[in-house]
This record gives structure tokens, sequence and C-alpha cells, in this order.
């Protein structure tokens, strides 16, 4: 379930935001809009152009959109052409149908990138994924390094530090539905201080949506039980991390691994272990950066990745 955004020109906003953060991009340009038949929805997806150049594939978080690489998209553009999906049940792309509710999402989100990296037709793709995105792209690249030439994973691990989990779920619970814009805005900055009020609100306005009752996210979301077994979450919880570490100790894809400086989610100690899992793995730490670093820092995350890209070739 989609709604259409009111904020559809977007190029001042976007022109601000990168003042604000002192982003200097060699030009600016508002990406083109695509929908595709993906697993049975309609998903949407952003394609910054400068097809000559190579593919790179970005993959949001939980609660973000495509738009959160936006300002990291604008220097990226210059040197791939950059493509970036809404992933189901986010941004404008479709939500899970009925006939798909009790299928693991996991597996769900996995099919769902193998078959918009087949829709959008290129031999091989250098994959980023970030949170979320990234455990799909880690999922992904164990099982198709055939169409991978480079692999780069945003703070994430298949385990992640409990008090960035709460800190982000308390927020998302807060702001389930708000009067007004501003109000979400208000809260965002309460919550990230370190960002700059502008890029917060460019942020949002990819993010929210009206509806009667004033804004709320672009977000599905599946109902939590009322009665909960929380020893089978936890023994579910349990075999989705080692499930995902095997996945980790299967990817020969030459793989770069960023943690943001400050991030809650992924701990020093987990990102070693990650590095040290894989065949081909190096790890650069963003200084200054919480969990999305794509957003806290756009330009050194843009430089950090084209450099190690390089060296990579």
């Amino acid at each position: 379930m989609t709604t259409a955004s009111p904020f559809a020109n977007y190029l001042d906003d976007m022109r601000a935001c990168a003042d604000a953060i002192g982003l200097k991009p060699r030009e600016f340009v508002q990406p083109t809009d695509h929908t595709a038949k993906i697993n049975g929805i309609d998903f949407h997806y952003v394609d910054w152009g400068n097809a000559h150049l190579p593919v790179l594939v970005l993959l949001h978080g939980g609660s973000l959109t495509a738009h959160t690489w936006d300002m990291a998209a604008l220097l990226l553009r210059d040197r791939y052409h950059v493509i970036a999906p809404d992933q189901r049940g986010h941004g404008d792309t479709g939500w899970t149908p009925e006939s798909q509710a009790n299928e693991d999402n996991s597996d769900l989100m996995l099919k769902d990138t193998e078959a918009f990296i087949d829709h959008l037709g290129f031999p091989t793709v250098i994959l980023c994924g970030m949170s979320m995105g990234g455990m799909n792209s880690i999922r992904y690249a164990a099982r198709h390094a055939d169409r991978l030439s480079r692999l780069i994973i945003v703070d994430i691990a298949p385990v992640t530090m409990q008090e960035g989990l709460m800190e982000m779920e308390a927020f998302r619970r807060e702001t389930e539905t708000m009067n007004r814009f501003e109000d979400f805005l208000e809260r965002a900055v309460k919550f990230n201080p370190q960002r700059k009020p502008a890029h917060l609100k460019y942020s949002l306005m990819h993010s929210l949506k009206p509806i009667a009752e004033g804004w709320t996210w672009k977000q599905a979301h599946r109902e939590r039980p009322a009665a909960v077994d929380e020893a089978a979450m936890k023994a579910a919880a349990k075999q989705r991390s080692e499930s995902l570490w095997a996945d980790v100790r299967a990817i020969t894809t030459p793989t770069l691994l960023m943690r943001g400086g400050i991030s809650k989610i992924l701990s020093p100690e987990a990102a070693a272990e990650m590095v040290k899992s894989m065949k081909d793995a190096e790890l650069v730490v963003i200084e200054g950066a919480g969990h999305s670093v794509q957003g806290d820092q756009p330009a050194s995350f843009a430089r950090e990745a084209m450099a190690w890209l390089d060296r990579r070739a």
C-alpha cells in the first residue's frame, strides 16, 4: 500500500540539505523514478543516471527508503551508475500481500533482491546494503557470487547491540502517527542531534506520508501477536543469527564492511569477527557516524567507498 508523495519536486530541498552539511557535488540532479513488478509487488526504485558506468545497487535499512542514499549518491554518481530500490513494505514500494503474510520476511527479501537484480539485467553489479539491506546483501552474496564484482556491508552483523535496537524501536513506536510534519522533525532532531535539521527534514520528506490523522511513516508493519512466546522468539532469533553467520562465511566476493564510529548497533567486536569470517574482507570505521553511516556522514561514506572500490577494481 503506497501513496503519492507531496514532495515530488525536491531539487531545491536537495540543494538546501547539501548546503547545510557542506556537500559539494559536481551537479544537482533528481534521480528518475521507476516501477517494476517484483514477486507480485510494485517495486519503486530510483536511477541516478550515467548508464555507461559500473552499476552500484544500494539497499537501504529498515524504516528508511531509497532516498537515504541521496546525499552520498550525488557524489557516487560521477563514477557509478547508482540504482536504489525501496524494499518491500518501505517507501513507495508495495506491502507484503496476504498471500505471502505467513512466509519468512527475510526469505521474501532475499527473493526480492534476486528478482530485482535480475530485472536490472546487468551481468554483474556492485552491491551495497545498510542494516536490513546489509543482511539482504549478505544473503544474496552467499548465493550469487557470480553476479557480484564487489560487496559493501554497512553497519550490520549477525549479532547486534541491544541498546541501539531498543532506542530505534522506541523512537519508531513514539512517532507512529503525528499531527504535523513539523512534529516529526522536532522528534527527529532530538533523537539524532548530530544531524543538521535541514538534512533531517530532507530525509523525512521521503519517509513520511500524509493521512487523515496527520502524518505517518511510509512503512508497513506486521502486528505483534497479543500473546508472545518469548522462548520461541529467542530460539528463532538464535537460528536467524546462526544462519546469517553461515552466509557470512560463505561469501567469496571482495567485501568492505563499514562501521559507524559511534554506532550503537554494530560493535567493534562483531565487526572484527565479520571480517575474520570472510574470505576477502576489509573494515573501515567512519568517524562521527552512527548506525546510518550514509546519512550521518555521506561525504566520508562516498569517499571511503570509492577509494576501496578503486583499490579492488
